[in-house]
């Protein structure tokens, strides 16, 4: 699927509501972006530490050396490294956990419905307040469907759940897990603790395979709503 053209969606824009429409539009839409790029260096930089970690400290050894009686050293090394992973974890998750609100934001600025006289208030702009304004606008109906399909990932949930705790509650606990069954197909892994929130369980779950899959989903939808907008916007403007 081709890139989505932003330069001809801002055109767009600025053709059918005006500047100061593509302005709100873009700030938004390159707000996305920025949670995107956001995601992605944390979610190296956790993976780098890691690796340096290992690599230093663990090449000839198991995180259970770190408890020898001469494992002080590599100790200190290992409470600095897990509080560096844990930070770029936890920012990578919550980056990602934003993206969908402010896609939200960039639809409905690009599409005009704060100018209607069914405007949302500001604090109200949610995703799905656009989705269920959008359903009523027959020139971006189509719109609609794509936009509350954002949240619906089958990792989404769990994700959300560790974004929200973190922020609001309490920090989900990251942990450099060991595989010694023999079972999985990395031996080492950063993962976030299991727990509880809603009365739902969580388990153990990996960054790599929490992030990885629902950033994929949401970066293939983005190219695809950016797509649909501007057609819905060139027939707007025809």
């Amino acid at each position: 699927m081709k890139p989505w053209n932003l330069e001809e969606t801002y055109g767009l824009v600025k053709v059918v509501f005006g500047q100061a429409q593509e302005r709100l539009a873009r700030e938004s839409t390159r707000s996305v972006l920025d949670r995107q790029a956001f995601t992605r260096y944390h979610y190296q930089e956790a993976l780098r530490l890691s690796k340096t970690f290992e690599r230093t400290h663990l090449t000839n050894s198991l995180l259970i050396d770190l408890h020898a009686q001469d494992g002080q050293r590599k100790r200190v090394a290992f409470e600095k490294y897990i509080v560096k992973a844990g930070a770029h974890a936890t920012a990578s998750i919550q980056s990602l956990h934003a993206i969908p609100d402010i896609l939200a934001h960039a639809i409905y600025f690009a599409c005009g419905q704060n100018l209607g006289p069914n405007a949302l208030q500001e604090r109200d702009v949610t995703l799905p307040a656009v989705v269920g304004a959008l359903k009523h606008d027959d020139a971006f109906r189509c719109l609609a469907p794509l936009l509350s399909s954002a949240q619906s990932g089958e990792l989404w949930r769990h994700l959300a759940a560790v974004s929200n705790l973190s922020k609001h509650r309490s920090v989900v606990r990251t942990a450099l897990n060991e595989d010694w069954t023999g079972t999985r197909k990395n031996f080492r892994e950063l993962q976030f603790q299991s727990f509880e929130r809603d009365g739902k369980y969580f388990a153990t779950q990996s960054l790599q395979a929490l992030l990885e899959p629902e950033y994929n989903r949401l970066s293939f939808l983005i190219i695809t709503l950016g797509h649909e907008l501007d057609a819905c916007l060139k027939q707007r403007a025809a």
